[in-house]
């Protein structure tokens, strides 16, 4: 080959080479992230639960189109402890460059931050990328249960009291807030017992080791279908399209009791904004997915997607909220 002809060789691998890098970016959106130095590599999605709950179940259904469209990997890794608290200062406290994401529910956010002094994090350490689901919280009890209703449960928790006991995900997360708050609208006294996460609480109830379970119905979802477990109320505005025989909290006259379990991802404070955007391009996208969306109902929950701002606005709203029902309950920090 001659030496011209080599050149005219290299200048047209030059121009296709300047094509493709202009071309790419017109395919568009998080998929192509990584030519514009973000995500390069594996993701890590940190769920501060154990699997089988809300948070976990979430995640996982996220998290495959997440990667598809951002073009890296996303794992989802768990890191239980604390009712979630372990998890957010576990990613409050890491590098703030978008490779670790904190995948979880509101509660170690806006009521753990409330109720726990010892809490190693504040609400301000993570800022928000998103939320894309909701999941109500549900009272249930086994099929054989002496009682089938709230408010039968109630009258029976009034003539023994001390004599049940209700596991939750854990101290501070919606679980326990609302049992808390229908306990003393109800007046009655049901022991706490703590679990790590709704997936060890669902073995317990059905093992019969508390009497009732108050945890995210995506939890229950497939126990609550078979006809193990009894679901006496559910803590959504409304009753849901998967479970239309569950009268909601309010319905059966307990409206302060209806807290919801909402799933987002956030990551580090400092962490810049071009990264939280490339993520949340990513979010918006994959949360309007019918197949996510899919997937989210099937699991017992709804899709119901809010940006960064409009997820800050519902962190701050909440825990304004929390505090004034902690000072009810004689739990505000």
């Amino acid at each position: 080959m001659t030496a011209r002809r080599q050149r005219t060789g290299r200048r047209v691998c030059s121009i296709l080479g300047l094509l493709g890098g202009l071309l790419v970016p017109l395919a568009g959106g998080p998929a192509h992230a990584a030519e514009r130095g973000y995500p390069a590599r594996e993701i890590e999605f940190v769920v501060p639960f154990p699997p089988g709950g809300p948070a976990d179940i979430s995640a996982r259904i996220i998290a495959p189109r997440m990667a598809s469209l951002l073009g890296v990997p996303v794992v989802v890794t768990n890191k239980p402890g604390g009712g979630g608290a372990v998890g957010a200062a576990f990613v409050a406290n890491a590098r703030p460059d978008g490779y670790t994401v904190y995948a979880s529910t509101n509660p170690p956010l806006t009521i753990t931050t409330v109720i726990q002094k010892d809490v190693p994090y504040r609400m301000g350490d993570l800022v928000p990328v998103g939320s894309y689901a909701v999941d109500g919280n549900v009272f249930a009890v086994r099929a054989d249960a002496p009682f089938r209703t709230l408010e039968e449960l109630a009258d029976y928790a009034r003539k023994q009291p001390g004599k049940l006991s209700y596991g939750s995900a854990g101290l501070g997360t919606v679980a326990f807030f609302t049992m808390e708050l229908f306990k003393l609208s109800a007046g009655v006294d049901i022991a706490h017992v703590p679990f790590a996460g709704g997936g060890p609480l669902k073995n317990a109830i059905l093992g019969g080791h508390v009497q009732v379970a108050s945890t995210g119905i995506s939890a229950l979802a497939a126990v609550i279908h078979s006809g193990n477990l009894q679901p006496l109320a559910i803590t959504s505005p409304m009753r849901l399209p998967a479970f239309p025989q569950i009268h909601t909290m309010a319905e059966k006259g307990y409206p302060e009791a209806s807290l919801t379990i909402w799933m987002g991802l956030y990551v580090p404070a400092k962490a810049p904004p071009a990264v939280v955007d490339v993520l949340g391009k990513a979010l918006a996208q994959a949360a309007r997915d019918p197949a996510v969306v899919g997937a989210v109902e099937k699991a017992g929950m709804q899709g119901e997607y809010r940006d960064a701002a409009a997820t800050h606005r519902l962190l701050e709203a909440e825990h304004s909220a929390i505090r004034g029902a902690a000072q009810k309950l004689g739990m505000d920090k």
